[in-house]
């Protein structure tokens, strides 16, 4: 998401009785708890609002290239006799852009059977 639309968080409802959930994007996942909206699901039952910072993303991202531009002068005097083995991908692939969420349009989300006419 800050990758490919910038976004600086991302947030997201869960049940109230739904543990799991919680437990994933709060313990696993590093959400944090934001509130609790009231009678946000049809059913009448509560959503605890949840949120996840990403400007960590662009740190990572600014020390990852740093980083790569320390072991790129390293690699210009160590390199001699080591094997790093073969490159990974190709040069010059072109990045597809796909749509993503609400862009897909409802239709494109539900399963069809192609097989009924």
């Amino acid at each position: 998401m800050y990758e490919n639309y910038g976004a600086v968080y991302v947030s997201l409802h869960v049940r109230v009785s739904n543990k799991a959930a919680l437990a994933l994007y709060k313990d696993l996942l590093g959400f944090n708890m934001n509130g609790i909206e009231a009678k946000y699901y049809a059913d009448g039952e509560d959503g605890n609002m949840m949120r996840k910072d990403l400007k960590y993303v662009k740190t990572e991202k600014l020390d990852a290239e740093s980083s790569d531009e320390d072991d790129e002068d390293e690699n210009d005097v160590q390199t001699i006799g080591k094997d790093e083995g073969d490159q990974v991908g190709s040069i010059g692939e072109k990045k597809i852009k796909v749509k993503m969420g609400r862009g897909l349009g409802v239709g494109a989300l539900v399963e069809r059977n192609e097989s009924v006419k």
